[in-house]
């Protein structure tokens, strides 16, 4: 028969297909006989035993070996011995290539497509990842970002801390959780901290308050996008109170296209969508007031620098009027507790922002809808270690050239950035992130 398997010390006999399973029946290939291993005596031969294994699959079906191994014993110490075969995983009961098939595999697939695949068992298939999990672990570490971003995500019942490389764009690191108990010792015990000279997070105080004393370097700046929401927010539950004003007639011609034409900003509107602006401005005059503040924050950010934006935002808070828009009073408290973070951002380079931070957790929101059931320690291992996203490399800097880069730590170790975000979301709108 055809070698089909091309695995050492065993040769195919016969070939058997049926509930979707392919079967290879194959025998050991005997030579002499061996020893006793416990007191070198010659053993004699002892029957024969039968044993099934998992094996890679062919033509997209799963495949077992059914492998039959001679027997022997010894006449003189009555010790029972079978051959023990190098390409064999004796206990998931698989062959090894199969083993480093799924090693390979299950941080990018579920691990019920991967055990249809397979016809192991899923429990086998989680069992064989957190073995992966544990040895990456220890082996593999990313370059500590220049410029890091910080940012919570809901996920497995808890607030989970995502921390991002905004130079490179690559996922960082995932704490389980954002608490200052947590995120201290991360900080405290970070690999290369003082590599770190810019930290853009939003307006969560124990964010700071944990890395402040860690990262000697690090300067902090407060996320545009989550400023800018907040002017929104606000706008928001302006829209809400005087869109219940309206009367009924009023309400079916306007009510549903109020809050659309007033989440897009004055340039993205079309002719049409001006007009009915207009109408807006006619039959909610107070509506109105609220939108051209909202806009003229959002301006701010357009100003090309710090001098410009401060004087900006000085200009739009000495014209709130004192006894309405109670929502944007409180937003202008908001940037006055947050003020030099906030205007930090026309400092840093290229005025950075959480927006690939934001793009990741929602990859990570998905990648957890489509494997229903993953535990925290999966849903971070298939966000951290997804090789195909992995991007080798020395890690970004703002240093000068001629600079003497840090050391790799340990010859054993692998030192690169984490998984590319933009990759990820190429890989996930083409439908294969799981």
């Amino acid at each position: 028969m055809f070698d089909l398997l091309n695995l050492p010390g065993v040769k195919p006999v016969d070939l058997r297909t049926g509930n979707r399973v392919i079967t290879i029946l194959a025998d050991v290939v005997e030579a002499e006989l061996p020893h006793c291993p416990d007191c070198a005596k010659p053993l004699y031969r002892h029957g024969r035993r039968s044993n099934v294994f998992a094996d890679t699959p062919m033509q997209m079906q799963p495949v077992r070996l059914e492998i039959t191994r001679p027997r022997y014993r010894c006449d003189t110490c009555g010790k029972t011995v079978t051959p023990e075969l190098v390409f064999l995983d004796e206990k998931r009961r698989a062959t090894k290539r199969l083993v480093d098939t799924i090693r390979q595999r299950c941080l990018g697939m579920t691990f019920h497509a991967l055990a249809e695949q397979t016809g192991l068992a899923v429990n086998t298939i989680k069992n064989i990842a957190h073995d992966l999990i544990e040895e990456l672990e220890h082996t593999v570490h990313y370059e500590t970002p220049v410029i890091m971003g910080i940012d919570e995500v809901s996920l497995a019942g808890d607030y989970r801390c995502v921390i991002t490389n905004l130079a490179t764009n690559n996922v960082f690191q995932m704490l389980e959780f954002r608490t200052q108990d947590h995120l201290k010792p991360f900080f405290k015990n970070l690999r290369d901290r003082e590599r770190v000279e810019w930290v853009c997070t939003d307006m969560w105080r124990p964010f700071k308050q944990s890395f402040s004393q860690y990262l000697p370097n690090a300067k902090l700046v407060i996320d545009k996008f989550h400023v800018v929401k907040m002017v929104s927010e606000a706008f928001e539950e302006e829209r809400k109170k005087y869109q219940s004003t309206l009367a009924k007639e009023e309400r079916i011609h306007v009510k549903k296209s109020i809050r659309w034409l007033t989440l897009k900003r004055p340039s993205n509107l079309t002719a049409a969508e001006q007009i009915a602006l207009v109408e807006v401005r006619e039959k909610i005059p107070e509506l109105a007031q609220a939108y051209d503040f909202k806009e003229a924050f959002f301006q701010i950010y357009d100003e090309p620098d710090k001098a410009s934006a401060m004087r900006a935002f000085e200009a739009w808070e000495n014209t709130l009027p004192e006894n309405e828009l109670e929502k944007f009073r409180g937003l202008a408290k908001t940037v006055h507790n947050h003020y030099d973070s906030i205007f930090a951002y026309w400092d840093s380079p290229a005025q950075i922002t959480s927006a690939y931070t934001e793009c990741l957790n929602g990859l990570i929101k998905l990648s957890n809808r489509m494997g229903r059931g993953y535990s925290y320690e999966i849903i971070r291992a298939k966000t951290l270690y997804a090789k195909h996203a992995r991007k080798v490399g020395s890690g970004a800097r703002l240093a000068a050239p001629s600079e003497t880069p840090f050391p790799t730590k340990g010859a054993s170790e692998t030192v690169e950035y984490g998984p590319h975000i933009p990759t990820l979301i190429e890989i996930a709108e083409a439908g294969g992130l799981n």
